[in-house]
């Protein structure tokens, strides 16, 4: 429960900074200084985030911009650009000057499937990643007290003599929909998704019964597994995850060959002078090394992903060669 508290506590204080901060002005320069490294940062730096106040991805960015303050010479500032799937806060990102006075929270899809969907003016080559932030296990989520299925092996069984109804949030083109769609059909599974407007929405309607299962996050659906209106049946992860409530088994152990790991990361335009991109790393380097910021990392169930720019450069490179062969498969 105390994690909770602490998630209400982040939001509220979120909503107020995002008030004070802005959503969706423009970005923070460093007072038209060159993008030069001798007197960087000289003036505010902007985080820009895709997405809404409150989400993981937001909490994060804004616990290493409080961090940050011990390590770095000027205020980072964290402002919400949202809409269409997270691109027009990529997109702002491109068009923000590269004076390192700009940094944007990305995701793996953001290169690997919505470009798929929507048309963008970016690629991956057009963006330097700085650091991992954290990786997300996309869990298939059932309900044991309203209905039978209390595992994997109960789904597909309950598959084979019934169209299955999962809640999700997000429609084609988004990564749920996709890997999700993907999983029932290489099953021989039908299987109908209701779209919700958010990951809360789409627990909420597997806790009331309104659909056979559901795709969440941890820790977001713990307080429900708490209660015993939520199961953990399955991951998408390639691995089995440990959870304060078992060990969840990867549907590839059922011979499921999809798989997908979530995650954010921090980034730049590819063109920030190295020096520039170098103290940034100097800064992440200290705020991830603090007890504070792994200290609230684990407080929250978020896994620090500490990686450095190529190795999640490699993994957005691999992603974008599975979602082609699930998209593939859809057709």
């Amino acid at each position: 429960m105390k994690g909770k508290k602490l998630m209400a506590m982040l939001m509220a204080g979120s909503m107020l900074l995002a008030g004070l901060t802005g959503c969706g002005g423009s970005t923070a320069k460093g007072g038209g200084a060159a993008a030069s490294a001798d007197d960087y940062p000289n003036g505010p730096v902007t985080v820009i985030c895709p997405w809404g106040v409150g989400g993981g991805a937001d909490v994060i960015a804004r616990k290493i911009s409080e961090v940050a303050k011990n390590y770095f010479d000027q205020p980072i500032i964290v402002e919400n650009h949202t809409g269409a799937s997270g691109t027009i806060g990529m997109m702002d990102a491109m068009d923000a000057d590269a004076d390192g006075y700009t940094m944007v929270v990305a995701n793996g899809p953001l290169f690997s499937l919505t470009p798929k969907y929507i048309d963008v003016s970016y690629d991956l080559s057009d963006f330097t990643m700085l650091r991992g932030m954290r990786q997300v296990s996309l869990m298939i989520l059932t309900n044991p007290q309203k209905s039978s299925i209390k595992t994997f092996d109960d789904l597909i069984n309950y598959g084979k003599t019934h169209k299955i109804t999962y809640a999700t949030s997000s429609g084609p083109g988004g990564d749920q929909y996709v890997v999700s769609s993907a999983m029932f059909k290489s099953l021989g599974i039908e299987a109908e998704p209701v779209v919700m407007g958010s990951e809360a929405e789409s627990i909420n309607a597997v806790v009331s019964g309104q659909v056979d299962c559901g795709l969440g996050t941890p820790p977001a659906y713990y307080s429900h597994q708490e209660e015993g209106t939520i199961q953990a049946v399955a991951t998408f992860y390639p691995e089995a995850v440990k959870t304060p409530y078992g060990e969840v088994k990867s549907i590839k152990d059922w011979g499921v060959d999809v798989e997908f790991a979530g995650m954010d990361c921090l980034a730049v335009r590819s063109d920030v002078p190295q020096e520039i991109v170098d103290k940034l790393n100097a800064m992440l380097d200290d705020v991830y090394a603090d007890s504070k910021f792994t200290g609230f990392m684990d407080e929250m169930g978020y896994p620090l992903w500490d990686a450095k720019g190529d190795e999640v450069t490699k993994f957005i490179e691999d992603q974008m060669d599975s979602m082609d062969k699930y998209v593939e498969m859809l057709k």
